[in-house]
């Protein structure tokens, strides 16, 4: 239980500075304040998991920094690419692409992304783990312990919340998707620009009702999030549906 507790506050601990180091490259790109994770909390798991794993592999293993670099770049894009793809089979939406970095795979990972986690790699096991590990270590065993479970349940309940609202998210735009084809199909057979014409009167016609009014403003917090937290997220199955409660979304968000 002591070590599994040492080993969850490490996952959390990197987490944490994950999100920092996205939430502040995010921030400073998009010129204000944006919480950049798929939890509630300032936490990237993503980052935490790739930190473990470098730690498990790596650390003590060896002090060459070369060997460090590669072997940290390797193991922590593999764990962003299985991550990309979980996302993607279990909420049907793609969180992040780099297609359009110009050495990428899959758009799910790229070799930008790949040379700063092997940095990171590096400054992990040279520099910052050996001081985290020491401060856990120093932990009286009731205090990690008791903070473990505390975290964990509050993550708990977050990525419930979260996974709650992803999943009325997709029945939501499953429903906004079904109005706009049959907005589409009623004005128009044609494809291309006039079908990107016509999304922009789509409000204006009788589809628009009630119904759906409720569907796009519902959960509006966790939408306004996810809008800003992954600006490029395309869902897989309705993605028309999701540009255009994007879109009110932003437009909304502006006006306040």
């Amino acid at each position: 239980m002591i070590f599994l507790s040492q080993y969850f506050l490490w996952l959390i601990t990197y987490s944490f500075l994950g999100w920092a180091y996205e939430s502040a490259i995010c921030s400073i790109d998009e010129r204000r304040l944006v919480n950049r994770g798929f939890l509630n909390g300032p936490i990237c798991p993503v980052y935490g998991f790739g930190a473990l794993a470098s730690i498990f592999v790596l650390d003590q293993r060896t002090d060459n920094v070369i060997i460090l670099f590669f072997a940290g770049m390797i193991l922590t894009c593999t764990v962003e690419y299985i991550t990309a793809v979980l996302l993607e089979t279990l909420f049907h939406a793609k969180w992040w692409d780099y297609s359009n970095h110009r050495v990428n795979f899959q758009g799910r990972v790229s070799l930008l992304g790949a040379v700063v986690f092997g940095i990171l790699s590096v400054l992990l096991i040279k520099y910052i783990h050996p001081f985290v590990g020491g401060l856990t270590n120093q932990l009286p065993d009731w205090t990690l312990v008791s903070a473990a479970v505390i975290i964990f349940l509050v993550v708990m309940l977050d990525l419930y919340i979260t996974v709650r609202h992803l999943l009325h998210l997709n029945g939501r735009l499953a429903e906004i998707q079904s109005a706009l084809d049959r907005f589409i199909d009623q004005y128009t057979k044609r494809a291309g620009d006039l079908k990107n014409a016509l999304f922009d009167k789509f409000e204006e016609s009788e589809f628009y009702n009630e119904r759906i009014k409720k569907l796009i403003n519902v959960g509006r917090f966790q939408d306004t999030r996810l809008v800003r937290a992954f600006p490029k997220l395309k869902s897989l199955r309705y993605n028309d549906a999701w540009q255009k409660l994007r879109s009110i979304v932003l437009t909304t968000d502006k006006k306040d």
